[in-house]
């Protein structure tokens, strides 16, 4: 039997000073996360348009509300950039390959793990040589999750929310966890999110369950006020000393100068 270890903890993960001229290379146990504060970049929306090809303008038009189709421009367009920035490509060519769970990845740098995740008025973009799948979320005021708790958690995990103090971060730091797991391993949402472990600890989780060997790792971290997130990484706890989180700035000089950074 196929047994993987899953480690889950919560990581004080905190902004890094964005240093656009330095060079963009991974080593083999860095991560990187960039984070995006999407109404900051509103101005700068027209010129970062121009990064996206005519399948992806086309894709704008879909979106019905103005709010979305704005956001989608911004964050798909820093994708892009961060793409080139480590990859050498020029941001206009780059082109996104969908696996069948319609994960992205690069066909041309099969090397280079990314994931996406956005929410409101934030988006995140994660790197890193080893598989990787990112979830934030904003913990709406509104948002009644009690119903969801018998199909997305088991007996257990629904008991600690239940009685927890805070109902909703609990809720909302536990559904990150899966979500970011499953996003790693390509898996999506289907019958077995219910049964993927959530809680703090160390796991042994059957290859039944997430049809993969390797070990892995899921780190809760806080990303602003009523925003939460996680990243689920292939390796060992140990791996999660190079995780770094930068800002992305909103000036299209340095956006430019990101782009044009050519790293090994």
């Amino acid at each position: 039997m196929k047994i993987s270890k899953l480690f889950i903890s919560f990581f004080n993960l905190k902004i890094t000073e964005f240093v656009p001229k330095k060079e963009y290379s991974l080593d083999n146990n860095d991560i990187v996360i960039y984070t995006v504060y999407l109404p900051n970049f509103k101005d700068i929306q027209a010129d970062l348009s121009k990064f996206l090809n005519s399948a992806e303008l086309s894709k704008t038009k879909r979106f019905y509300k103005e709010v979305d189709r704005n956001r989608f421009i911004i964050y798909r367009s820093i994708l892009k950039l961060v793409l080139g920035a480590y990859t050498k490509l020029n941001v206009k060519n780059i082109y996104l390959d969908y696996d069948f769970n319609k994960k992205p990845y690069l066909a041309s740098h099969p090397w280079l793990h990314f994931n996406l995740s956005h929410s409101e008025d934030f988006a995140a973009i994660a790197v890193s040589r080893r598989k990787v799948g990112l979830d934030i979320e904003y913990m709406s005021k509104d948002f009644n999750f009690t119903s969801l708790l018998p199909d997305v958690f088991d007996d257990n995990e629904t008991t600690i929310i239940q009685r927890s103090t805070d109902k909703k971060n609990t809720f909302y730091t536990l559904w990150t966890r899966k979500e970011a797991f499953v996003k790693a391993l390509g898996k999506g949402i289907d019958e077995d999110f219910k049964f993927i472990p959530c809680l703090d600890g160390e796991y042994s989780v059957d290859f039944s369950l997430i049809k993969n060997s390797q070990d892995w790792q899921v780190k809760s971290f806080d990303l602003a006020d009523d925003y939460l997130g996680a990243i689920a990484l292939e390796g060992l706890a140990t791996i999660s000393k190079n995780i770094l989180m930068y800002n992305v700035p909103n000036n299209m000089k340095d956006l430019l100068e990101m782009a044009q950074k050519r790293g090994s």
